[in-house]
């Protein structure tokens, strides 16, 4: 049987390692990269072909004999490049959130968030804050409106959880959903390390809405530490707003370099809870973290990834019970949560494998549709 060709186009290097699911004996795998090469992308020296951001028209002539061609994420390069690709080809999306979830600020940010991005100094300029709001947001939504015209040319977008999925349907027209494998098993470990320390957040993204956190942990004086991780992103407005009001608590951790990897599991697997005030999909890497070490979880009532976690016999605190947990001194699973949180993720990992992705991709790619997941029309 001949193997179906795959290109995968990819414009940081920091997912490259994504393309790996797609390492089956149906297909035939290519690494596109977009970009110089550097030291950063050493590892793909060899197995990617680099382009100049320039040379789109001979990216286009390298995949001419593409079954399937997956973009990770979109940006304004993939997108010409999509516009070009004659319509015979089948074109997947390999979906992070910043695309759309960007172009919704009044669905993605707390009025705290906001106040701040949008520079609301006075409570009596009220009116005119969330007049300037309001505009602005309109404004975006027109702009952005056109810029997304792109999805209706994707026939696939690829997601771990189904109710992310119900949840974009709701706010954009949608490509047919292909669901994600997880990557790896949970094994079981020793937990008697774990310390009195709570992570926040995972960045300075404001999609993060530090500062309803921040309100709640300055009511109470603790002895827990919490750990602020501010190592990437913009070093605008809000982080600053952020920066001094973690200066304000009276026991507090900042990290504002980016961590090896070793460095962050250390602090992972030592730590009893992470905080993620994010209203959207982010982050995923810290979430999965967090089950491994056998971390408290904390997510937003507005994220999917909640009600996927918890639809799947995970155990996952509200933002609501922080506080009370704070006061109470309930910042730490029991073993027995912990070894049951690994065993329900692992359970879910197994019910639909690397193996089950790739035949499900390669039906696909042959045109039979029955392997679509059901909320996909």
């Amino acid at each position: 049987m001949k193997r179906k060709k795959i290109y995968h186009i990819h414009t940081d290097f920091k997912f490259l390692y994504d393309s790996q699911r797609f390492e089956d004996e149906l297909f035939n795998n290519q690494l596109i990269f977009i970009g110089e090469k550097n030291e950063k992308n050493a590892l793909y020296h060899d197995s990617a072909l680099f382009f100049s951001p320039d040379d789109l028209s001979k990216v286009l002539e390298t995949v001419k004999d593409a079954d399937l061609i997956v973009f990770y994420a979109m940006c304004d390069k993939k997108i010409k490049l999509l516009n070009q690709l004659p319509s015979s080809v089948k074109t997947a999306w390999r979906f992070f959130g910043y695309e759309l979830y960007g172009t919704r600020h009044d669905l993605m940010f707390s009025t705290k968030t906001l106040e701040i991005m949008y520079k609301r100094k006075s409570y009596f300029l009220g009116v005119f804050f969330w007049l300037n709001f309001y505009y602005k947001s309109l404004k975006r939504y027109f702009e952005s409106k056109k810029k997304i015209e792109y999805i209706t040319k994707i026939d696939y977008i690829l997601l771990f959880a189904e109710e992310e999925y119900i949840y974009l349907k709701k706010h954009w027209k949608m490509p047919k959903f292909v669901r994600l494998n997880l990557d790896n098993k949970l094994s079981e470990r020793d937990f008697s390390k774990s310390e009195n320390r709570v992570i926040v957040g995972n960045s300075r993204n404001s999609f993060n809405n530090h500062l309803d956190i921040l309100d709640i942990i300055s009511k109470h004086k603790s002895e827990t530490n919490f750990t602020f991780f501010l190592n990437y992103g913009s070093e605008g407005r809000y982080y600053r707003e952020v920066l001094e009001r973690v200066h304000h608590l009276n026991n507090y951790t900042v990290f504002d370099e980016f961590l090896n990897k070793e460095e962050f599991e250390r602090i992972y697997s030592t730590s009893s809870a992470f905080v993620l005030n994010s209203y959207r999909q982010m982050a995923l890497g810290n979430i999965f973290a967090a089950l491994k070490y056998g971390l408290k979880l904390y997510l937003n009532d507005k994220n999917p990834v909640k009600f996927w976690l918890n639809n799947n016999g995970i155990t996952v605190s509200s933002i609501t019970d922080l506080e009370n947990d704070i006061k109470d001194k309930n910042l730490a699973l029991t073993v027995e949560e912990k070894t049951q949180n690994i065993y329900q993720f692992n359970n879910l990992f197994s019910s639909y494998t690397k193996k089950d992705f790739c035949q499900k991709i390669s039906n696909l790619i042959s045109g039979e549709n029955h392997f679509i997941e059901k909320h996909s029309n």
